[in-house]
């Protein structure tokens, strides 16, 4: 799931199995867009909170300070921050919405304006927050089978998405580290180091590709989406069942295109590619 789009369970009381909270879960608030970009001129953004149950939701947002890092496996999680550090080109101290909290009606939805009050003094740059849009719904007592026991479950669902503000000349670039492809398993595993340059976050899609010379097998390709913040290390995996022992070859670009961004707010770079070569061997 990207970095820029997570939905989160927070609190769930009670020791339930998953397919009874199945039900609840799907209900959630939909948030639309799954980015907000905000133009230094005029300084305002929309986020829409749609919700598909079938009773009312409150909601509330927040905005907090955060990017994507990676930890020692590989994955990527939101770093939130309280304070934000003061190198860091936080938007979240002068970004306000309005409402703060509201109860969407089943079927309904509710738009959220984002209002900027930046310094004066604001340098050229991209600024960041991220919206914290938390749903709470408390579902109706519950018979288990057999029990005798009845539970109330209160379900709290947390989506979080990117801001990016944008003031004067903004760009980017990207630094692609050292490579490695390896099998694991049945799993084709890419490691890439990645580093952001320029004054903004580079926002984007890493592509693998798995060759086949001797074609023995269909050429494949896997796409996930990258945002780079800060310095990141990522595990990416793939299944690729069992393979004929041979030479292959993995090709990894890495490239601006997202279909989730509006044209208008993606900062083109040059594709960065590289190629490694991945041999099976006889088992």
């Amino acid at each position: 799931m990207p970095p820029s789009f997570r939905r989160l369970v927070v609190a769930v009381a009670g020791g339930l199995v998953c397919s009874v909270l199945w039900p609840i879960l799907v209900d959630a608030i939909v948030v639309a867009p799954t980015a907000v970009f905000i133009d230094h001129r005029a300084r305002t953004g929309e986020v829409y909170l749609v919700n598909r149950g079938t009773a009312p939701e409150e909601v509330s947002v927040e905005l907090k300070f955060g990017f994507p890092e990676s930890d020692s496996s590989g994955d990527v999680h939101i770093r939130l921050f309280d304070q934000p550090p003061a190198e860091f080109p936080s938007a979240a101290g002068w970004m306000r919405a309005f409402p703060r909290r509201v109860v969407v009606p089943p079927g309904g939805q509710q738009l959220v304006r984002l209002m900027a009050t930046p310094p004066a003094d604001l340098p050229d740059g991209e600024y960041w927050s991220r919206i914290l849009i938390t749903s709470r719904q408390a579902a109706q007592p519950i018979q288990l089978a057999d029990s005798g026991v009845r539970a109330q479950i209160n379900v709290e669902l947390r989506t979080i998405i990117s801001l990016m503000y944008r003031k004067g000349e903004v760009h980017t670039g990207l630094t692609l580290g050292p490579v490695r492809a390896s099998l694991e398993g049945d799993s084709l595993v890419v490691w890439m180091d990645l580093a952001r340059t320029g004054n903004a976050a580079y926002l984007g899609t890493a592509r693998v590709s798995l060759h086949d010379p001797q074609g023995a097998f269909a050429d494949q390709q896997w796409d996930t989406q990258v945002a780079v913040y800060v310095p990141l290390r990522r595990r990416l995996a793939f299944p690729v069942g069992a393979l004929r022992p041979g030479a292959y070859a993995v090709t990894l670009t890495l490239s601006t295109a997202r279909e989730d961004i509006p044209q208008g707010n993606v900062l083109p770079v040059e594709p960065t590619e590289r190629t490694r070569q991945l041999e099976v061997p006889v088992r």
